[in-house]
């Protein structure tokens, strides 16, 4: 049974680097990027809302609807 364990084990620390598949991190447009920091800023300035500390409160709205605004997916 140990000889199994040891084994088993062994496999998966050489096989599992192997499996795993690297991330592709891309560059965001600039642009977007920019919204982004703007909407998170407004979002940081309207935190005091009366939604704040419930799930799925206020300020994530304010984040969303800025991100609309501006055309971009939130």
């Amino acid at each position: 049974m140990n000889k199994l364990f040891t084994a088993v084990t062994l496999g998966a620390l050489i096989a599992g680097p192997l499996l795993v598949q690297p991330a592709n991190a891309q560059r965001l447009d600039p642009a977007r990027e920019r919204v982004i920091r703007d909407c998170m800023a407004q979002q940081n300035r309207d935190s005091h809302d009366g939604y704040e500390g419930k799930k799925g409160g206020g300020i994530q709205w304010t984040y969303r609807a800025c991100m609309v605004d501006h055309g971009e997916q939130p």
